[in-house]
């Protein structure tokens, strides 16, 4: 199917109930699993679900790409910290502008610029934001994890949608 035979798709707000969320936990388990092949152990889907309930609550703000009421991607912004904390497209549904169009919507909701974090292992995600025009920046460890991560910031003077 080209491009421009797939569905269009629209942004909403998350509503919180426990069918979305075990949606999202299947999404973000999915994607997680396939940026991470490598992995030895992968946790079970109660603890992406335990993590979307107690993580995807305010003051975090969720914006979900659905088509035909399916949810295919997602992204948790903390507006006030002008920070995406998640984003995550159904593995099989990339490279259609799910994940560019919640990207956009972070620049329309932090106009004034925003950052994120992407697992240095991550190689795919890190191509997929230096495409849209994020700045690499410093390599440090997550808090809670440990692992090796890469800060990425945008600004607006990197708009991908502003015209000369």
């Amino acid at each position: 199917m080209s491009a421009a035979q797939i569905p269009a798709f629209q942004l909403r707000s998350r509503d919180g109930g426990a069918e979305e969320n075990m949606v999202l936990a299947g999404i973000w388990r999915r994607a997680w699993v396939s940026a991470n092949r490598s992995a030895v152990h992968v946790e079970p889907i109660g603890h992406w679900l335990r993590r979307v309930q107690t993580e995807f609550i305010p003051p975090a703000d969720v914006v979900l790409a659905e088509r035909d009421g399916q949810v295919l991607a997602f992204m948790v912004l903390l507006t006030a910290r002008e920070y995406v904390a998640q984003l995550f497209v159904e593995p099989h549904l990339r490279s259609q502008g799910l994940g560019k169009a919640l990207l956009d919507e972070a620049c329309v909701r932090m106009p004034h610029g925003w950052r994120l974090h992407v697992a240095v292992t991550n190689t795919e995600a890190q191509r997929f934001y230096e495409r849209y025009g994020l700045v690499r920046g410093v390599v440090d460890r997550h808090p809670g994890s440990g692992r090796e991560r890469i800060a990425y910031h945008w600004s607006p003077s990197r708009a991908p949608w502003r015209t000369g």
